[in-house]
């Protein structure tokens, strides 16, 4: 499957986030832990230039901009071809410098930005008591890290990762304050897009008037629905063992089946992807009497394991 930008950016970002494990991340984009490794270090190697940039800024802030040194000219150019929006303002706050970045991003020209307050931006969608924790935290020395849903010129909006450090003089005070900003609208939407996807399935799955669970090669429960969970008698079913559950299974004729002569057993033992069975089977919850099911059982292989696991499907089938 090929994965666009925005789906990998969302991947490195729960991975930075340290959440989920890599293993349920694999399995959640379908990839291997060593795809989601190199997606990863693309992703530092991104930061990397940016903050490289950030550096360079920091440096320029503290140049004579008169100056017509080598260096000053080479520093400039690298801001100039920064793939980040970059701003510094003076220690009002009031934007001295913009690079092209940030007219590409925000639509204004770097005219109409010199002596406003990078607020100029603001959709109204950030308090004032965010601007206000924003402020103190630079004008203390510190610096400040987070994201906005900001307003173009043209009146979209878009969301954008800052980070706002102050730059000291030779004195040790703060001369300017430079934002380094990354637009990340289109991971933001795949994001949101992502969620709503998910919502849609787990809604869908908790619906479904029959159960339907997902057991791993070593009988964990990885997968379970609502109508399992009452089927079974048992709350919270995910990260059970199967075998665990005080459950006897009875074959057609009302035989108790041995756990080894389970047909999920069975199908995990021929180590073949995609193989099924259908049959029926009487359960025996903890709480009492005998439920006749049409089962399916369906080998299937999750993303990144070694081993098989099986989906069941576990529909109520009358009397007996």
């Amino acid at each position: 499957m090929r994965h666009n930008k925005q789906i990998k950016e969302q991947a490195t970002a729960r991975m930075r986030e340290g959440k989920t494990s890599l293993l349920e991340l694999a399995r959640e984009y379908g990839v291997s832990t060593n795809t989601l490794r190199t997606w990863f270090k693309d992703s530092e190697a991104r930061s990397k230039a940016q903050s490289s940039a950030k550096r360079i800024a920091t440096a320029l802030s503290r140049e004579k901009y008169t100056s017509a040194s080598q260096r000053q000219r080479l520093l400039m150019h690298a801001l100039e071809q920064s793939p980040a929006t970059i701003i510094v303002t003076d220690a009002e706050g009031k934007i001295v410098y913009a690079n092209p970045k940030f007219v590409e991003t925000t639509g204004y020209a770097v005219t109409e930005a010199i002596g406003q307050n990078p607020r100029l931006l603001k959709s109204g969608e950030t308090s004032s008591e965010d601007y206000r924790q924003l402020w103190k935290a630079i004008t203390g020395g510190k610096e400040w890290r987070g994201t906005f849903h900001n307003r173009r010129k043209d009146g979209s909006l878009y969301w954008e990762r800052a980070s706002i450090s102050p730059v000291f003089d030779a004195a040790g005070k703060i001369a300017n304050f430079m934002a380094v900003k990354e637009d990340i609208t289109e991971y933001m939407e795949a994001e949101a897009a992502r969620r709503r996807s998910a919502d849609s399935f787990h809604s869908v799955f908790a619906a479904l008037p029959f159960a339907v669970l997902v057991v791993d090669a070593a009988g964990c429960i990885q997968l379970a629905n609502s109508a399992a969970e009452i089927m079974f008698g048992t709350p919270q079913l995910v990260a059970k063992r199967l075998d665990g559950l005080n459950l006897r299974w009875l074959d057609a004729d009302g035989v108790a089946l041995a756990a080894d002569a389970h047909p999920l057993r069975m199908l995990l033992r021929r180590k073949t992807d995609g193989d099924e069975l259908r049959m029926r089977l009487g359960l025996v919850p903890p709480i009492g009497g005998t439920r006749w099911l049409n089962v399916t059982i369906r080998t299937l292989r999750l993303p990144d394991a070694e081993e098989l696991a099986v989906l069941l499907v576990l529909d109520e089938a009358g009397g007996a």
